[in-house]
């Protein structure tokens, strides 16, 4: 995936150090829920769960497998993907105001958490 100004490589990693304890990898169960280092998933008691995915986001591999992981252990997943779209295009102002297809794609993000909230 690309890197765009929301999100670069080098942000990820420098997240990555702020929000690990000291002298932890990315397999830290905060930032890796299905490896090696954390509970199994199947033991959880989790809540159903809308996780959204930007098509083009720098993270969209991972927040596919934490996905297709948290299915395979019987959780209730709804995925919603905004295609087209970068990491954190909803807080992207300038693009929502003038490019109909980032307004398009917000609207229905809006919409889809709106009938999720109401399922519950």
């Amino acid at each position: 995936m690309p890197e765009t100004p929301l999100l670069t490589r080098d942000m990820v990693n420098k997240f990555m150090s702020l929000a690990l304890p000291i002298g932890s990898t990315k397999d830290h169960p905060i930032t890796c829920p299905m490896g090696p280092l954390a509970p199994p998933l199947a033991t959880l008691k989790l809540p159903p769960m809308l996780v959204v995915v930007a098509e083009n986001d720098l993270l969209r591999d991972s927040e596919l497998e934490y996905c297709e992981a948290m299915k395979e252990s019987k959780k209730d997943v709804e995925v919603l993907i905004n295609h087209g779209m970068g990491h954190s295009f909803y807080f992207d102002k300038l693009a929502i105001d003038m490019d109909p297809k980032t307004a398009t794609q917000v609207d229905k993000l809006f919409e889809e958490i709106t009938n999720f909230i109401n399922k519950l």
